[in-house]
């Protein structure tokens, strides 16, 4: 049979789609793909159909053809970005529903309204990309705060950055939280490491609790105390109990901000000191920093004597 033929069936069911006879719909689009593959609008209704019974997984695979087919058809996507969303296809969801809104920026706020696109809309979701695009895949885990379950944030895990045979940890979450001072941008942490270890993570996760607690934006030149300290981290707790803040220069190929937004996201270095260190902190605040140079301190080494 003909494209003619399918472009029928196709009329056909979009005009079931409008009276919302899925069943029926789903029937002529399916039929016009079989007689005629290439068909991106027939895959694209048929993915609707589905989509509308409640077939997610066969809607997505309709919508991943037509979207084949034309990749530039933006009612294709939101519908693949929709299913996958459902589905919790994370990462091609999230790849559809931006390529929708780069062809159709004004459908940003019908995207607010679809509850499972709220997670591909958050802020921390640019954070990723961004770090994923400069820094490589990476790993993540969720940690949850001690005291309230509901709170969570995730930490990825980068390996060989910023160098070979070095780690790199950051938050993925805490960029979602505004700051009461105007003007302030979304932050996410980092943290070097020589030594790969589950209390880098650990490190991140009660820092960026403890910073959205108590509203407290992490300004280079800032020292957080203990946060190392209450870890019953064993030797290192007791070496590196405190954590400072600084501009996160050892990843060379990292931009700042990492994404202009609006708003904004740019990333705080969080550097384990020592007790001593902390001291010589608070003799010369503006100073610390080329102390830390002038004893050539290896601000990755987790072992070293502080």
């Amino acid at each position: 049979m003909s494209q003619a033929s399918a472009d029928a069936l196709v009329a056909s069911g979009n005009e079931l789609l409008r009276v919302e006879n899925y069943p029926d719909a789903a029937a002529k689009f399916e039929r016009a793909a079989q007689i005629y593959p290439p068909h991106a609008l027939a895959w694209k209704g048929l993915g609707h159909a589905l989509l509308c019974m409640g077939r997610a997984q066969e809607a997505a695979r309709a919508f991943d053809r037509a979207i084949g087919l034309r990749p530039d058809s933006a009612t294709a996507l939101w519908g693949g970005a929709v299913a996958h969303a459902e589905l919790g296809n994370k990462v091609v969801a999230q790849n559809y529903l931006r390529r929708t809104l780069a062809l159709q920026p004004t459908w940003i706020e019908m995207a607010r309204s679809v509850s499972h696109f709220a997670p591909l809309l958050q802020v921390s979701t640019r954070a990723a990309d961004a770090l994923r695009a400069v820094l490589g895949t990476y790993s993540t885990r969720t940690y949850r705060h001690i005291n309230d379950e509901a709170r969570s944030i995730e930490v990825a895990r980068f390996p060989d950055q910023p160098s070979f045979g070095r780690w790199t940890y950051t938050t993925i979450g805490l960029a979602n939280t505004p700051w009461k001072e105007l003007g302030r941008p979304r932050v996410e942490l980092v943290f070097a490491t020589s030594v790969d270890t589950e209390v880098c993570g650990q490190v991140l996760a009660t820092l960026a609790f403890h910073l959205t607690s108590n509203g407290f934006f992490p300004e280079p030149g800032v020292m957080v105390r203990d946060v190392i300290g209450t870890l019953d981290a064993g030797d290192l707790s007791r070496r590196l109990p405190h954590v400072y803040i600084m501009v996160p220069r050892l990843w060379k190929r990292l931009p700042l901000p990492i994404d202009f937004g609006p708003p904004p996201i740019t990333l705080a270095h969080v550097v384990a000191v020592s007790e001593t260190e902390y001291s010589t902190w608070r003799l010369d605040v503006a100073g610390f920093e080329a102390t830390l140079v002038r004893r050539n301190v290896d601000l990755t080494d987790l072992r070293r004597p502080g």
